[in-house]
Order: structure tokens, then sequence, then C-alpha cells
């Protein structure tokens, strides 16, 4: 009988059979479908936990690479000094490598990592590299980038923030929102924000999937259960009721229960198969428990770093004593008082907080004129507004501010309230006018100066003239201002790059000469003194120079000039008729006795005579000393010049021949090396000749102290300058040289190195006299230690000129 009572009643009919499917769906499938979902619900929560921790994973990585790519580029620096440069190459590669390993990064299907920098503009990115991105909004409108960044760039080292937003991907074609997460970091270094992002409808489609592949098996098992239900009432009607009674139990918490499988037949496998399931279900439910408990602590753990966060803000806002930082609430009530803000204004934190409105701080007639409302309606609309305006202390003082206002927005992207930021100008104000008063001051005295006062800017055009120089010039200032320099310059641009050239070597150049044309095209003579124009941070910012006129001193030096000149040839000629006289009274009378005695002789020794040939030489020395007297008293004399087509050879020949016996006795070695096909030069020849014998004079008293080898090189050739051509002879000497300081003064009359009583200064000065007149020049190099090379320069003969006298 206890048996029969516990025996499961046979079906009777199809409503029983239905009572049996519906207790079997409420008792049996019910719990497993209720235990699934909060199973996926947990899922869901682990699974984005998951993807979070993924993406901070990938932020993290990229954080890393970037550390240490700016290390390898610190080294590369520090390599670069003591290397030829190779180790800056290997980090410029393995830079270019980690940006193409960025771009290949991939989170879900279209996920991606991104590197930004804090202006906005995208520094590594798989499409849209260099754009800048910083106003972009999603589907409502939300700046999330800007909102981004800012919260970035308030981020501490490798603290990774999150952004949450509905995004519409029209490169996809996509016309529906989407969710989309966001993780980011700031490297403050190459300030780059590292973002990794990715939606979430693909983080969760792996749940999607399973959810579908859990409601199509429970939806089988019931229809399973309602088909094997009615085929086998009788049979399963005990297993089902045992299985209720232990589902009922598992759903009141005893997740311990196990069906009792007594058979081995599908009844038995049913009950298997749950209690697998179950054991599963409390395995998975133990699990997640865990990663529920894992994120209370880590949420604990954040919950303590954000406190010490915003302890480290409000230290912040507490060190910044030189601006007032104020937080207001949307209506403008003071809810923060830094104590900068306690400074500039007087009052103190406790007096202002949730007690004043910001509008106490700004003078009456702004605020009844709606200066408040408008800054007011700006920030809300454009999130930021900063302006000059006027603020009050608390004692009623006004002063100048410079005043930023940010708004604070919700996720929603309304605005909740403002940040504001004043600096006090007072004190740039003061330096303002004081530095404007000293502008005026420098004005005043540049304008006063006798001399011109001129300033460019770096690309040469004039910024300023002072009177003086207007009166130099007669232009008027207006008709100087914009223009370039070189424009009144007789040289024009060349004088201009010789100045530039002169200040990049020494920053400035004192007593430089020049000349300059005025309105009216008249050529003036100036001194300058010029320099280099720098600002406050030591930029070149363009020149300045002062001018002075000194066109009347250059008239009176030409004539003093001139003058010395004159006396000088005055010299000259009464120098060099002493000298044939005493040539005349000591070489001629011996040289005709000993021209008679030599004739006597030849005429009485015979012809094969074996000492005939030195009776010979004797005989051609005392020819060639007879022409040297010859010569020397045809160069004395005091004759108008004549100029005629002349080879520049032969009066370098002649010279050569009467110093040829002196520099043998100094021991001076000759080396000509003189052009045959040279064309002819209009000249005369004896005042070349006196050329030659002066630079060939000091080139000997050049070499006279010099223990080395001593060697007096003359070449003649031509050259080509502005499209003439000219016949060139250049006398070098291996002397002493001629120091730097002295090279621009050896032309000048009087001027000499030599010891007093060895030479007047005038030889040089008459050489540069005599090739004036010739239309040429004398030029000269020299090395202190090497040596010195003079060259003269004569135009060539024009064609069909045979002769003109002076």
């Amino acid at each position: 009988m206890k048996k029969n009572l516990f025996r499961p009643k046979p079906f009777r009919n199809w409503r029983i059979r239905t009572k049996l499917i519906t207790v079997t769906l409420f008792v049996v499938l019910l719990p497993l479908i209720v235990s699934s979902y909060l199973a996926m619900d947990r899922f869901s929560m682990a699974l984005r936990s998951s993807a979070e921790v993924k993406l901070e994973h990938l932020v993290s990585n990229v954080y890393s690479m970037c550390k240490i790519q700016r290390g390898m580029f610190q080294e590369a620096e520090l390599a670069d000094g003591e290397t030829d440069g190779s180790t800056a190459g290997q980090w410029s590669d393995s830079r270019r490598l980690m940006r193409e390993e960025i771009r290949r990064i991939r989170v879900g299907e279209t996920g991606y990592v991104y590197i930004i920098d804090s202006r906005g503009f995208l520094k590594i990115h798989p499409a849209k590299e260099g754009e800048n991105i910083i106003d972009s909004t999603d589907s409502s409108g939300f700046r999330y980038i800007r909102a981004m960044i800012e919260d970035a760039l308030n981020l501490s080292d490798r603290e990774i923030g999150t952004i949450r937003y509905p995004w519409i991907n029209v490169e996809l074609g996509e016309t529906v929102p989407r969710y989309k997460i966001l993780k980011y970091a700031y490297f403050e270094p190459l300030d780059w924000i590292i973002a990794a992002g990715s939606y979430e409808d693909e983080i969760f489609h792996a749940l999607k999937s399973t959810e579908r592949f859990i409601f199509i098996l429970v939806l089988i098992a019931v229809v399973f259960a309602c088909l094997l239900t009615v085929a086998l009432s009788k049979v399963l009607t005990s297993p089902i009721r045992e299985l209720t009674h232990v589902t009922t139990r598992m759903a009141g918490g005893d997740m311990g229960q196990r069906v009792q499988v007594r058979r081995s037949d599908e009844i038995g496998l049913l009950g298997s198969s749950f209690n697998r399931m179950m054991d599963q279900l409390q395995h998975y439910t133990s699990n997640l428990e865990k990663m529920v408990e894992a994120r209370t602590t880590e949420l604990k753990e954040s919950r303590e770093k954000y406190r010490g966060l915003s302890l480290f803000l409000n230290s912040i806002l507490d060190s910044a004593t030189e601006y007032a930082i104020i937080a207001l609430d949307f209506y403008g009530n003071i809810i923060e008082f830094n104590k900068g803000a306690e400074r500039v204004y007087g009052w103190k934190k406790e007096e202002v907080i949730n007690k004043m409105n910001i509008s106490v701080t700004i003078p009456d007639e702004e605020v009844e004129g709606g200066v408040q409302a408008e800054m007011s309606r700006r920030t809300r609309s454009e999130g930021l507004c900063e302006q000059e305006m006027a603020r009050v202390r608390k004692g009623g003082e006004r002063f100048p501010a410079y005043t930023t206002i940010t708004a604070i927005k919700d996720p929603d992207g309304r605005t909740t309230g403002f940040v504001e930021i004043d600096q006090d100008l007072t004190l740039r104000k003061h330096l303002e006018r004081e530095l404007r008063e000293t502008k005026e001051f420098l004005e005043n005295i540049m304008e006063s100066s006798v001399d011109g006062i001129v300033t460019t800017d770096l690309k040469g055009h004039i910024t300023y003239v002072n009177r003086a120089m207007e009166e130099i010039l007669q232009y008027e200032r207006e008709e100087l201002l914009g223009r370039h320099v070189s424009s009144i310059y007789v040289r024009g641009i060349r004088e201009a790059r010789e100045i530039m050239n002169l200040l990049q070597i020494a920053e400035r150049a004192a007593n430089y000469e020049m000349q300059m044309e005025n309105k009216n095209g008249d050529v003036i003579s100036i001194v300058t003194s010029l320099f280099l124009l720098r600002n406050e941070d030591g930029e070149l910012i363009g020149t300045a120079g002062i001018f002075k006129d000194i066109t009347e001193r250059k008239i009176l030096e030409d004539k003093l000039k001139a003058a010395q000149v004159r006396l000088f040839e005055a010299s000259k000629m009464r120098a060099l008729g002493e000298l044939v006289a005493g040539v005349a009274h000591e070489l001629n009378n011996p040289l005709m006795a000993s021209k008679t005695i030599l004739y006597v002789i030849l005429k009485k020794v015979p012809s094969n005579w074996e000492h005939r040939e030195r009776l010979e030489l004797i005989r051609e020395c005392n020819d060639r000393i007879e022409k040297i007297v010859d010569h020397l008293r045809e160069f004395s004399r005091q004759t108008l010049p004549e100029f005629n087509l002349t080879d520049i050879n032969k009066p370098i020949e002649n010279a050569l021949m009467i110093t040829c016996q002196q520099l043998i006795n100094h021991n001076i070695s000759v080396v000509r090396d003189l052009s045959e096909d040279l064309p002819a030069i209009m000249a005369d020849i004896n005042q070349l000749e006196q050329v030659f014998l002066n630079l060939i004079s000091n080139a000997r008293d050049a070499m006279e102290e010099v223990s080395g080898e001593k060697v007096l090189t003359i070449s003649t050739f031509t050259t080509q300058e502005d499209g003439n051509c000219f016949v060139c002879a250049g006398v070098k000497d291996t002397g002493a040289g001629i120091p730097k300081e002295n090279l621009h003064k050896v032309m000048e009359p009087f001027f000499s190195t030599k010891p007093v009583g060895k030479g007047t200064g005038l030889g040089l000065s008459l050489c540069f006299g005599i090739l004036e007149t010739h239309g040429g020049r004398l030029d000269v190099e020299s090395e202190v230690g090497k040596g010195s090379r003079f060259t003269v320069l004569i135009p060539v003969a024009e064609p069909g000129k045979e002769r003109k006298d002076g």
C-alpha cells in the first residue's frame, strides 16, 4: 500500500498530459531558463569586464612601446654625439616599425588603436593620419574627442580613462548609431593620447550567439519533453516527479541537489545530463562569484585611487596662487574658491562658497549691461569664453583681469556648471605703460641724433629711418619705409651682401665706408657702424646702422692724396737726377777707360790667343754697363707720359736687367713665367718700368731677412672682369708677408714697414698712381710667413688705337 501511495498516477487523457507538460515546463525547464538567464547576465558582465581589460591592456602595451621608443630616442641623441649617427638611424627604423605595428592592431571586427595629440591631430591612425578631429561629434552632438583630450590631460602616469558614446560609421554604410567604448591614456613626453576602442555589439556578439543557442536548446528541450511526456507518460511520471522535487529544492537555493539516476534509458540519461549541467552551472556560478569578488576589490582600490587623485587636484588648486580658480554652478553661484582667488579678490573661501554669486566680482554697470549673461551664453554654446575685462576686489577696488571660463558638462552633454580662471593684469599693464614710455624716450633720442639711423627686417626691408637720415638722403620717411635697403646703396645688392657677411662673422661692423645715392642721384660717401638686432629670446629680427656723411672729408682726403703724389714725383725726380749724375761721374769715365784699354789689347793679341774669350767677356760686361747707364738716363727724363702699343713683357725684362745683379747678390732666384702671345696694351713703357722696379725692389727687401729659400716669381697672363679683358703681371715673393691689419694701408702715401731711413713709403703709392693713369689697378694678396703677391692689371688696347700722349 505504501508503495502505491508514491506511485505516479497514469495519464488518463490529454488534459492530464497537458498538465504534466505544463508542470514539466514550470518545474524543470523554468528554473533552467532562469538559471541560464542569471548565468548569461553574469557572463555578460564578465565579458564586458574582459573586453575593457583587453582594451586597457592594448593601451598599456602601446604606452610601454612609446616609452621604450622615447628612451631609444634619448639614447640616440646621446650616441650621435659620439658616433657616426647610426644609432639615430636605428631609432628612426624602430619608430617606423612601431607606427606600422600600431596601425595593424585590430579589436574585434572594426575596433582599432590610434594616437592623437592634445590639439586633436591624429598622429597614428589606420586611415585618417594627420587629420584634426578635435571637434568631431557623436550622433547626439557631443564633442567626445574634446572631452576625451581634456580628461586625458588630467590623468596621471599610466592611468587609463574611459568614454562611451553612440557613433554612426558612415564609411561602413551605417545609418543607426552603435555604442562604442573607448579606453585612453596620456603619454606626456610626446604629448600623445593613446586610445583603443571597440563597438559594444561586437563585444557581446559571442554572448548573443550563446543566448540564441541556449534559447534554441531550451525550445527543443520543451518540445522534446512535451512529445516524450505524451508518448511515455506512464514511464516518465515517477522520474519527472522526482526531477520536479529536486529542481524545486534547487530553485530554493540548494544547488547541491542531484537527480537519482536509477535507469540507463532516456530518463536516466536526462537525469545524468541534468546533474552534469547543474555541476557545470554550480562551477560557473562559483567562478562568477570569485570574479565578482575580485571586481569588488578592484573597485575598492579604484575608489581609493580616485580619492588620492582628488586630493592631488585639490593640492594643485591650492598651489596655483598666481591664478584665481573659481568653480560655479549652473546659476553662477560660487562652489569652489582656491587660494589664488583669495589673494586676487580678498575674500576668504568660507565667505563665498555657497554664499555669493560670481557677479560680486564684476562691476555693477557691466552686470546691468549684460556682460555676465553674454559670457555665460557663449560658454554654454561654445564650451569656452576668454575675455579681458574689469573686476572688483572685496574692498571695491577695480583691476584689469583676463578671464577664461570653461563649461562643465554631464555625460549627456548638458552644462551643469563652470570653471573660471582669472589672471590679475595690474602688474602687466604697469609694465606695458613703462615699456611704452621707454620706447617713446628712445625714439626721441634717435630722432634727435645728428647721424642717420636705419633699421631693417630679416629680408632687408627698411623698417625705420630717423630725421637725420631723411636729410642725408633727401627722401621723405614714407618713401623709404618698406623699400629694400640695397636700393639706396651705390653698389646695390652686392654691398648689402658684403655687409651681411661681415655681420654674420662678428655681429657688428664699425667704421665701414660705403657710398649711397640720394634722391637727386648724387653719390654720398658714408661711414657707418652696423650691428644685428635680436629680441629678448636672442632670436635675430633684423639689422641696424648708424650712418655719417663724410662726403666733404673724402673730397679733402682726395686733394691731400693728389698733393702727396705730386710731392713725391718732385722728390723722385730730384733723387733720380742726383743718381744719374753720380752714375755718370762714377761709372762713365772708368767705363770709357776700360773700353779703350780693352780695345787696344784686342787689337794687339792674336785672334787665336787662348785667353781671348775672357777679353770678349769683359767687353760684353762693359757693353752691359753702358746699356744700364743709358737706360737710367732715359728713365730719369722728366717728360709727359707717352702711351703706345706695348708688350707688357718688355718693361718687365728691362726692370729685371737693371736689378739682376742685386737679386744675385741677395741670393734670390728668379722664376719667369711670361706668356708670349699676350695682347698689346696702351702704356708708357718708362712708367711701367718704374712700377716693376718698385715691385721687384720691395720683393727683394721683403726677402732680405728670410732664412729659407728666396724665390721671386714673375708671371704674365690675361683675365676677364665684368666683360672686360685685362693683361696681368704678377710679382710674387717668399718673404715675411704683410699683416692683415696693414693690407689696406700699403697703397697709402708715406706708409712703410721698413726701418727708418730705408724707405719713404711712397713706392706703392707711386705705382698706384701710374696704373690709375693707365686705367688699371694694383691688387695685393699676402699671408704672414709665406710671402706676398702684387698683381698689375691693365686693360687690353682697343682695336685701331695706336697712340695717346699724356
